[in-house]
């Protein structure tokens, strides 16, 4: 079950990145409602907004953007490596989130951040369906944490 699982993380994250290419490209985060003086000054993709919008800071969307954008990319190239390789794999890249994490200032982004650390952590155990929620939901909230 363990070297199944691995290989279901990287798969579930893989079919995930239509949902995180999905909410980046969202152009628009506007309401009905009528925008405010302090809002029309600041554009709504400026990372300022994304930052007060969501509570993590705009020191922390430096760091969380980047991490965001790549998880696809980062992890989809385990698919094609042996389930040792890719068990290995996705660990060293939870070390290194676990390190980024160490550098974030603010509760929403260490929030945002170790909650898909934990669901990877926890994928690497569970079942394929319930990896999928579980990981479903950690990248549509890191993925949203600084969303521009």
């Amino acid at each position: 079950m363990f070297q199944r699982s691995s290989l279901s993380v990287v798969a579930v994250l893989a079919v995930g990145g239509a949902l995180i290419a999905g909410c980046s490209s969202s152009s628009s985060s506007s309401s009905s409602a009528p925008a405010s003086a302090a809002a029309a000054s600041t554009p709504a993709s400026s990372p300022a907004a994304s930052a007060a919008a969501t509570g993590v800071s705009v020191a922390d969307c430096k760091i969380i953007s980047p991490i965001s954008a790549g998880v696809i990319g980062t992890l989809t190239p385990l698919q094609t490596e042996s389930t040792a390789k890719a068990t290995a794999g996705i660990k060293a890249y939870i070390a290194k989130l676990s390190a980024d994490e160490a550098k974030l200032t603010s509760a929403a982004g260490k929030a945002a951040l170790g909650s898909f650390i934990s669901s990877l952590e926890k994928s690497l155990t569970e079942s394929q369906s319930a990896a999928t929620g579980t990981l479903t939901t950690a990248i549509g909230g890191l993925s949203t944490a600084c969303a521009s």
